[in-house]
C-alpha cells in the first residue's frame, strides 16, 4: 500500500510539474496569436508577395527580385529612399531635443505643472491624420495662420506647398511636433528615478548645473533616451498620413518618402507586388537603424 501511495504521489508530482511548465505558455499564447495575426503573418505574406506579380490580392507569376528592381529604379525609387532618410533624421533633430528639454522643464516644480503636462502631451493623442490636417491648414498659402502672421509683419516667406525645401521642412516640423511627446514621456519617467540626494551631493561637491546634467543626470537617462530615439525612428519611417495630406509627395516628388510610395503602389496603382517590395525594404532599414542605435548604446555603456 505504501508503495502504491508513493507511486501515486510521484505521478501527481510529475503532473503538477508538467502543468507548472505549461502554464506560462498557456498565458503567453493569446498574446502571441494576436501578435502573429497582426504582425508576423502579414509580414510573411508581404515578403512572399514581393517576389510575385500581383493582381491586387492574387499572386501572379514569379518574378524574383523584379519588384525590388521596379521599386528602386523606376519612378523616383532612390529619391524616395533619400527623402525618407532626410525626413527621419529631420524629425529626430526636432523631436528628441524638444522632448528632452520639455522633460527637464516638467521635472521641476512650478504652478500648473499638471495642466501644462496635459497640454504638451496632446500631440501624442492626436492621430497623424488630424496632425496632417492641422499643419496643412497652418501652412496654407492663402488662409494659413503662419502665412497670415508673416504677411502681417511684412516678411516674405516661400510657399510651403510649392517650394521643395519649404515643403520638406514643413512636413519635418509637423512630424517632429507629433513625435516629441513620446520622447518627453519616456525621458520624464526616467528623470523621476534620479535620486535627489545624488544631485544634492554633486551640488555640494561643487558641480555646476551643466556638470550635474552631463555627469549625473544624462548617464542615468541615456538608455531611455536611446529607446525613445529608436521608437521615433520606427514610427517616422512608416508615417504616411502627414505627408499624404500636407504635400501629397510634392512638389516634384521632393517629399515622396518610401512609406508614401508603398501606399501609392499598393492602393492607388494596385501594384501590390511592388508595394510589398518597398515595405520589405522599409522593414530592413528599420532593423538596420535599430541595430545601429543598440550598438551605439552598448558601446557607450561599456565605455
Amino acid at each position: 500500500m505504501d508503495t502504491l501511495a508513493q507511486a501515486d504521489s510521484a505521478i501527481l508530482m510529475k503532473r503538477k510539474q508538467r502543468q507548472e511548465m505549461i502554464q506560462p505558455y498557456v498565458f503567453f499564447m493569446p498574446a502571441f496569436i494576436l501578435i502573429a495575426m497582426i504582425s508576423f503573418i502579414p509580414l510573411g505574406y508581404a515578403i512572399v508577395q514581393s517576389f510575385f506579380r500581383s493582381d491586387y490580392l492574387n499572386l501572379g507569376s514569379f518574378v524574383g527580385f523584379g519588384n525590388y528592381y521596379d521599386y528602386l529604379i523606376s519612378r523616383n525609387g532612390l529619391t524616395s529612399i533619400i527623402n525618407s532618410i532626410v525626413f527621419v533624421v529631420g524629425t529626430i533633430i526636432v523631436a528628441v531635443p524638444l522632448g528632452f528639454g520639455l522633460a527637464l522643464l516638467l521635472n521641476q516644480s512650478f504652478p500648473f505643472r499638471g495642466t501644462i503636462r496635459t497640454i504638451l502631451i496632446l500631440p501624442w493623442m492626436v492621430s497623424n491624420l488630424v496632425c496632417g490636417l492641422l499643419w496643412a491648414w497652418l501652412i496654407n498659402p492663402q488662409l494659413g495662420l503662419v502665412t497670415v502672421f508673416f504677411n502681417w509683419i511684412s516678411l516674405d516667406i516661400p510657399n510651403f506647398i510649392t517650394n521643395e525645401y519649404a515643403a520638406m521642412a514643413s512636413v519635418i516640423l509637423a512630424s517632429g511636433w507629433a513625435q516629441y511627446p513620446l520622447v518627453m514621456v519616456f525621458v520624464l519617467s526616467a528623470l523621476q528615478t534620479v535620486s535627489p540626494e545624488l544631485l544634492e551631493a554633486s551640488r555640494i561637491d561643487g558641480a555646476t548645473a551643466w556638470q550635474r546634467f552631463w555627469k549625473v543626470i544624462f548617464p542615468l537617462v541615456r538608455n531611455t533616451t536611446m529607446l525613445s530615439l529608436i521608437l521615433t525612428t520606427l514610427h517616422t519611417f512608416k508615417n504616411v498620413e502627414i505627408i499624404l495630406i500636407m504635400t501629397g509627395g510634392g512638389p516634384n516628388a521632393k517629399t515622396e518618402t518610401m512609406a508614401l510610395r508603398v501606399f501609392q503602389e499598393g492602393f492607388q496603382f494596385f501594384r501590390l507586388g511592388v508595394g510589398s517590395a518597398g515595405a520589405v525594404i522599409i522593414f530592413i532599414l528599420n532593423i538596420i537603424f535599430a541595430l545601429a542605435f543598440i550598438r551605439i548604446l552598448r558601446s557607450e555603456h561599456g565605455a
